[in-house]
């Protein structure tokens, strides 16, 4: 099948919200290779609300893991219906296969481009040979000769010749700015203030920096009446949200913690001078609009989850044991995040701003 054939496609994403992130500049080159195709989804629960919005994609499948093998098989044979052209994995499952979509990437790709140069005819010759010209455009995030996962994705459609051009992959909608524009000036936000992010949390604890560094470098940057600092994360870091903004108790600081829609913190994080965060989905937000970042990064590797922006910061300590990539500390002492210095994040911050 020619890929100029290809009128409907499938993109099947991960299942966090920074990891979906991560895979948008796919969904992008996609649209901006295919503009005419219709383009759905398939998502888990939690980042579903990033693609509801969005005018690039057409259907949101929800696929929920646990859900029992019935609806799992229903699920499947709703999709198989569909008659994908061609269908884009970013987990690497078997769903390709199942749903029979005539051109695959992922685990188990089909594609008629991949077969081996004694099998391909003289017509496939000149996509393969965009292919490999694509390869010198790509966006070039190579750090310690470990590739950045937004790279690793991209990289997944070179097969099919499909190029990417740089640009902000996040879709946010008129209306959710309006009702941050809003949010921030009911609370005492005025446009010439410079306005600072702050995600202290994450989903893992290893990942997380002190609270105690948090209320310090607040502190310390709110004695500058120009700055403005925005407490941001989920509903279930709004505990920690509350003990800083409880802590530092100064009218700058503004704790919209768990207080937006998804699709509204996009908006919000888009209006930030800079974002501070640990390795979170805040952080993959702000890099993708090209919001300047410093980041606290301890047991994951930055050179695959970090920043990409030329003038973001990235904080880390190097120890043997770090990155370790484990869901625990392996020696007890969580030193790669406890000796982070209030000092130096504040340093950071300030070499930005």
């Amino acid at each position: 099948m020619k890929l100029s054939n290809v009128r409907k496609i499938l993109f099947i994403t991960l299942s966090n919200i920074g990891d979906v992130i991560l895979t948008l500049p796919v969904l992008c080159a996609l649209k901006d290779n295919f503009p005419d195709a219709i383009i759905d989804v398939v998502v888990g629960p939690r980042p579903e609300q990033v693609f509801k919005k969005d005018p690039r994609v057409n259907r949101v499948f929800v696929y929920d893991k646990h859900a029992r093998l019935k609806d799992k098989i229903a699920f499947v044979k709703k999709l198989k219906a569909e008659k994908y052209d061609m269908a884009v994995d970013m987990k690497t499952s078997l769903l390709p296969v199942l749903i029979g979509a005539k051109n695959r990437l992922g685990l188990f790709s089909g594609n008629q481009f991949l077969r081996p140069k004694g099998q391909r005819n003289d017509t496939e010759r000149p996509l393969l040979i965009r292919a490999l010209k694509a390869a010198v455009l790509w966006p070039r995030m190579y750090k310690s000769g470990i590739k950045h996962k937004r790279l690793v994705h991209l990289d997944s459609l070179r097969p099919f010749g499909i190029i990417y051009r740089e640009q902000k992959n996040v879709y946010i909608d008129k209306d959710s700015r309006g009702t941050i524009e809003k949010i921030l000036q009911d609370r005492g936000v005025r446009h010439a203030d410079i306005l600072i992010g702050v995600s202290p949390g994450s989903r893992s604890h290893l990942k997380q920096w002190r609270k105690e560094g948090f209320i310090d470098v607040i502190s310390n940057v709110l004695k500058n009446p120009q700055y403005k600092v925005i407490l941001i994360g989920d509903i279930n870091e709004a505990g920690l949200s509350k003990e800083i903004a409880n802590a530092v108790k100064h009218p700058s600081l503004v704790d919209l913690t768990g207080k937006t829609s998804l699709n509204e913190l996009f908006a919000l994080i888009e209006k930030f001078n800079l974002l501070l965060t640990c390795d979170s989905a805040g952080m993959h937000i702000a890099s993708d609009l090209g919001v300047k970042v410093v980041a606290i990064f301890g047991p994951t590797d930055p050179s695959e989850y970090g920043p990409v922006g030329d003038k973001d910061i990235v904080i880390r300590k190097n120890l043997k044991c770090s990155p370790c990539k484990k869901a625990q500390c392996s020696i007890g002492t969580h030193e790669c995040m406890s000796s982070i210095s209030s000092e130096e994040v504040l340093a950071a911050v300030h070499k930005i701003l």
